[in-house]
C-alpha cells in the first residue's frame, strides 16, 4: 500500500470512528439515566447553605391589572433536605401572611400556611398541595422542591432557549398520585444547570402553565435566578418574581425555621 493510499484508508477510518462515537453518545445520552444525570445536577448545584431575599410578587390578569406585594424568604440547607420560610411584609391586605415549608426524606414536604386574621396556622395537606398559594399562579406542589427521583426523566434534544443552549428534558411523575402534573417539561442550562423554563401539562395532557426564567445573575459566585414568571395559559394569569435582595450563606438562625416564628 503506498503512502497516498493509506493515508486515504486513515482517513476514512478515523471518519468512521468519530460518526460512531458521535451516534453513540447522543444515543445513550438520551436515555433515562442521562435525563436523570441532569435533573441530579440541577438539583444539587451550589446554591449555598443558607440564604435571605427580599422580593417583590407582581400579579398581573388577564386585562393587565397589577397587584404588587413585598416579601421575605429565608432558606437553609440540612444536609441533604431544607427548610423555607416565606412572610409578606406588604400591603396590608397580605402584611403578616407567612409560609413554612419543611422537607421529608421520601416523602412531600410539611407545609404551614399562617393567616394572621385567625391568629395561628394552618397545616396544607397531601389533597392541597394543588390548591393556589394564596391566590399566585403557584400551587403549594410549586412552593416545594421535586427530587429527581420522583419522576422518570427523558432526555429529547439539546435547543437553544432565549440564546442559551439547553438540554430539554421530559420529565413524568413515577406515581401519578404524587403530582398534580402529568408531565413537565424542562429547558436546562447547560452551563449553569439552572432550569430556564417548565412547561405544566394537567391531567387531560394539555400544557396548563409556563414557568420561565427572565434573568440570571452571579451573585456572592453563585448563578442566581433574580425574576421569573409563572403563567397560567387557563386564567391568563401571570405571577412576576423580582429578586431585589439576596444574601447567601449568612448562618441563619434555626429558630426561623419553627411555626413559633409565625409568631
Amino acid at each position: 500500500m503506498n503512502d497516498s493510499l493509506e493515508k486515504i484508508m486513515r482517513k476514512f477510518l478515523l471518519t468512521v470512528f468519530f460518526i460512531f462515537v458521535s451516534t453513540y453518545s447522543s444515543f445513550s445520552y438520551g436515555n433515562d439515566v442521562s435525563g436523570m444525570d441532569v435533573m441530579r445536577e440541577v438539583f444539587n448545584r451550589d446554591d449555598g447553605r443558607d440564604r435571605y431575599t427580599q422580593a417583590t410578587m407582581i400579579l398581573i390578569d388577564k386585562k393587565g391589572n397589577q397587584r404588587k406585594r413585598l416579601l421575605e424568604t429565608y432558606i437553609k440547607d440540612y444536609e441533604d433536605l431544607i427548610k423555607t420560610f416565606l412572610d409578606f411584609i406588604s400591603p396590608a391586605d397580605i402584611e403578616g401572611t407567612a409560609f413554612l415549608s419543611i422537607e421529608n426524606e421520601g416523602k412531600n414536604d410539611t407545609q404551614y400556611l399562617y393567616l394572621p386574621a385567625l391568629g395561628r396556622e394552618r397545616r396544607i395537606v397531601s389533597n392541597q398541595k394543588n390548591l393556589q398559594f394564596v391566590n399566585t399562579d403557584f400551587t403549594y406542589e410549586d412552593m416545594q422542591r421535586r427530587h429527581p427521583d420522583k419522576d422518570q426523566h427523558i432526555f429529547l434534544k439539546e435547543e437553544v432557549f432565549q440564546g442559551t443552549p439547553c438540554y430539554v428534558i421530559k420529565s413524568i411523575p413515577r406515581e401519578k398520585k404524587n403530582s398534580q402534573y402529568t408531565k413537565r417539561m424542562h429547558w436546562v442550562d447547560k452551563e449553569k444547570m439552572i432550569i430556564l423554563k417548565t412547561d405544566f401539562y394537567g391531567k387531560k395532557g394539555r400544557k396548563i402553565k409556563e414557568f420561565t426564567v427572565n434573568k440570571v445573575e452571579k451573585k456572592q459566585e453563585i448563578w442566581t435566578v433574580m425574576s421569573s414568571v409563572m403563567h397560567s395559559l387557563k386564567d391568563q394569569h401571570k405571577t412576576v418574581v423580582k429578586i431585589t435582595e439576596i444574601h447567601y450563606n449568612q448562618d441563619l438562625s434555626d429558630r426561623i425555621f419553627t411555626t413559633r416564628h409565625f409568631k
